[in-house]
């Protein structure tokens, strides 16, 4: 095993500033961008990388999840069941990537202890907000401190910069490496400007760039946390290269 097909999953949709995702990028402009975690499998493990947002409700707005956008009904396109979830891997515990952890009661879970201790206790009060204080984890936490494999075919680097513990995982598949960023990368052309350009939420530009030029090290594909260009492909590779 371990070479792994990934799945984007559309769970919502938030209207805001394109300056939010690129920082300083067009201000004024607004878009709306998707909310997308992934599945993942290799055939044996069934793996989800971040769990979308919280359901709608009067904060985080205008942010809209039509019902064919629940994260259980886009399982079910795939013929997955939300208890038949292994693992559960976080780029991050922001409310928009963690927000339906609820659903996978015999999953085991991974986020960095940076990012852990950042939802428990946020350091810096301007960005407290993106954190839900009710998110909690149904199963066992596994905290990981910094760089490592956590199955075949699937590692995590530490990636910090758009929150203390962010990390992006490294999936392999039949055609190479896939980087999925989570925020750190929230659009394509982010990645694909020169300078590379950082999320317009951001706790340390140094510490963001240095983890910008380890992706780009890794020499895989990119998937970026909220490009509806992601979603143009059912998976990953996509089909039309096997």
């Amino acid at each position: 095993m371990g070479k792994f097909v990934i799945y984007p999953l559309h769970v919502g949709d938030l209207k805001r500033q394109k300056s939010n995702l690129a920082y300083m990028k067009e201000p004024g402009k607004e878009i709306i961008f998707p909310l997308i975690c992934w599945y993942c499998t290799d055939g044996a493990r069934k793996v989800m990388i971040d769990t979308g947002g919280t359901a709608p409700d009067h904060r985080w707005q205008p942010y809209t999840r039509r019902p064919e956008q629940t994260l259980e009904y886009q399982l079910k396109q795939l013929g997955v069941k939300a208890e038949e979830i292994t693992d559960v891997i976080f780029t991050h515990l922001h409310w928009d990537h963690a927000g339906n952890n609820h659903l996978f009661n015999n999953a085991k879970f991974y986020a960095q202890e940076a990012e852990l201790q950042e939802l428990a206790h946020p350091s810096l009060p301007i960005f407290s907000g993106s954190y839900d204080k009710n998110t909690s984890f149904p199963s066992s936490v596994v905290s990981l401190e910094g760089e490592c494999c956590l199955m075949d075919g699937i590692r995590v680097i530490t990636t910090p910069g758009h929150s203390p513990g962010s990390q992006s995982v490294i999936v392999d598949t039949e055609k190479g490496p896939y980087v999925i960023t989570g925020d750190l990368i929230a659009l394509y052309e982010c990645y694909e400007s020169d300078p590379m350009i950082v999320n317009g939420i951001h706790i340390d530009l140094r510490e963001y760039y240095e983890s910008l030029e380890k992706v780009k090290a890794v020499g895989g594909q990119i998937l970026p946390g909220h490009d509806e260009k992601v979603l143009q492909y059912f998976s990953y590779p996509p089909a039309d290269e096997y």
